[in-house]
């Protein structure tokens, strides 16, 4: 019998807890604090950096924005991550997934590998769909020693998961994930969690796919009832028809039930409701984090994620250190720390958008 949740979790948060020099650590906390004094421009360079290994997707969840994207794909080379690495020397963790499918890129393992290695521990995670997995993909998989694997799994069942995951095959996603909790076996690493997006569309399915969780034998599941409309106003009619977060007054019912059932089983479960941003509680991304696209644009966060929306420079133009304090990243932190919110930045703070801008840029 293997390692229990509990205690894998434990000695992945001893590495997480001890990544990196005391120069890192102290880019953490002054990140922190910067963010709570909301100073406009900061000395303190990110600790946290979500980089896009590709911008398309086998999947086509009408939700998601990638579905509704007409541009030629990117990929990402290992060569160019690297150059990414090097711009960001304080990285204590780094979560390589964007918009797209992280494993279409033939070289996301490589890049895991020296995210791993490179410049001290760092807390290395993807997000996957979890549908493209090889023998090969798999060995080399097995072998990460400081990486999460997240499989997105928006249900518990064939019905509903191939619904919302278009062109998804629900067993085959299933029987990989069993697989690499079974190649994994005794060890800690890689992590293997799941993580879902709660709508209406399978809401109910929750406390089921708590139960699966525990069948499969993965480290955690994640649930999130925050969709944001990516700072797009057209993409409204897609998210708010699904949004529990805004229409259900069941949602409370199905997160009692699921975190009962999580207790009753043993599994963990985090939940993510309610927890939009505010005046008092301000997005912390413009302080401590930020998000390269495939093709080395700068994007203030995850939700955003599409520099035709909002562009704060590229790293393959300029150095990073000189992009997170230029007019445009200080003019974002001023915005946010005097709660006049930018317009793409509206639906995380539970604000309906106003008029676009017309040149995706801070106003």
């Amino acid at each position: 019998m293997g390692l229990s949740n509990k205690f894998r979790s434990l000695l992945r948060l001893s590495r997480r807890v001890g990544a990196g020099s005391p120069q890192k650590v102290y880019h953490t906390v002054g990140g922190r604090i910067a963010r709570r004094l909301g100073l406009e421009r900061t000395p303190f360079l990110p600790t946290s950096a979500d980089v896009e290994p590709i911008d398309t997707c086998n999947f086509a969840c009408d939700h998601c924005q990638v579905t509704h994207w007409t541009r030629m794909t990117t990929r990402l080379t290992a060569e160019r991550f690297t150059t990414i690495l090097r711009q960001m020397p304080m990285l204590r963790q780094i979560k390589l997934q964007g918009m797209g499918e992280p494993l279409l890129n033939r070289h996301l393992i490589e890049m895991l590998e020296e995210a791993e290695s490179g410049g001290g521990k760092r807390s290395v995670s993807i997000v996957t769909n979890g549908s493209i997995y090889t023998k090969s993909i798999a060995s080399r998989l097995n072998s990460l020693r400081g990486t999460t694997i997240i499989i997105s799994m928006d249900g518990a069942t064939a019905e509903t998961f191939e619904a919302i995951r278009v062109n998804g095959n629900f067993q085959k996603v299933v029987d990989n994930v069993a697989d690499m909790v079974r190649r994994r076996g005794r060890s800690v690493w890689p992590g293997i969690e799941l993580q879902s997006v709660v709508t209406l569309r399978n809401a109910h399915e929750l406390p089921d796919l708590v139960r699966l969780a525990k069948r499969l034998g993965v480290d955690k599941l994640t649930a999130t009832t925050l969709l944001t409309d990516w700072g797009k106003e057209e993409m409204e009619g897609n998210i708010g028809p699904i949004d529990i977060s805004r229409q259900s007054p069941q949602t409370d019912r199905f997160i009692r039930e699921s975190r009962t059932v999580a207790a009753e089983i043993g599994m963990s479960l985090s939940i993510e409701h309610g927890q939009r941003y505010s005046k008092a509680n301000r997005c912390p991304w413009p302080w401590t984090a930020s998000y390269i696209a495939a093709n080395g644009d700068v994007v203030p966060c995850c939700q955003i994620a599409d520099s035709s929306v909002v562009k704060m420079g590229s790293v393959f133009d300029e150095p990073f250190a000189n992009i997170w304090n230029n007019d445009k990243y200080r003019q974002l932190r001023r915005r946010i720390a005097g709660n006049d919110i930018p317009d793409y930045c509206r639906s995380c703070y539970g604000m309906k958008p106003v008029a676009a801008s017309t040149d995706g840029q801070p106003q």
